[in-house]
């Protein structure tokens, strides 16, 4: 006579108590670490556009090589033609290792910057980077020389600025009230004249960016001649 068959063993399930237990350690776990990657995806954004201000400081750099120390001009100065302008948004891409125009874009723009026009980078393109627009103040030659002052490595170059369709997105040159903190809440980045760039705090009192940060310098040398 064939023994007996033991019962299975019966299958438990979630209660419906521990149902909700469980989502409710995931969702505390969720609410824990989206600020973490909130704040690692901006760091990320951040490190990446000081990487593009390098790149743009090695391209002003190599510029500087070819003409006598003189770095682009700030703007067109009344040159339109592409091909002729002294700016520095027509004369540094071709410094770039690069015949891929996306990739210039991403170069020469912040990387917390959405731009979706054209891809090749344009006297009409919103500029999110912007050139130190009193370099050239109190009579200083257009064409910044380098070397003019001896605190290069305090005096900005380049610095995240507005970067709008129309108006003062497509200047090239950074004024006081053109500096723009909403990319990287906290801080700006900024690249100096001396070519190194790193991220200054920000959000000064009364948004003080005249003050901020060094513009020009107290101690000017005459160019060589």
């Amino acid at each position: 006579m064939a023994g007996k068959r033991a019962p299975a063993a019966v299958r438990g399930a979630f209660t419906l108590a521990e149902l909700l237990v469980v989502i409710a350690i995931l969702a505390a776990i969720g609410g824990m670490a989206f600020p973490c990657l909130r704040m690692a995806v901006r760091a990320a954004i951040a490190c990446s556009c000081r990487n593009n201000l390098r790149q743009v400081g090695i391209a002003a750099l190599l510029y500087a090589d070819d003409w006598n120390q003189c770095l682009p001009a700030k703007g067109n100065l009344g040159v339109e033609d592409p091909d002729r302008s002294p700016a520095w948004f027509c004369r540094l891409p071709a410094y770039c290792d690069s015949d891929n125009v996306l990739q210039r874009v991403r170069i020469f723009q912040c990387a917390g910057f959405s731009w979706h026009g054209p891809t090749l980078f344009t006297n009409a393109t919103p500029k999110s980077f912007k050139m130190n627009a009193y370099l050239d103040g109190g009579g200083r030659p257009a064409n910044y020389v380098l070397g003019s002052a001896p605190d290069e490595s305090e005096m900005v170059l380049f610095v995240d600025a507005v970067a709008r369709e129309t108006g003062m997105g497509q200047w090239g040159h950074a004024v006081f009230s053109a500096i723009d903190d909403s990319r990287h809440p906290g801080r700006v980045n900024v690249l100096y004249c001396d070519g190194h760039a790193s991220a200054t705090i920000m959000s000064p009192k009364n948004r003080d960016w005249k003050h901020a940060m060094k513009w020009t310098s107290e101690r000017w040398v005459k160019p060589r001649e």
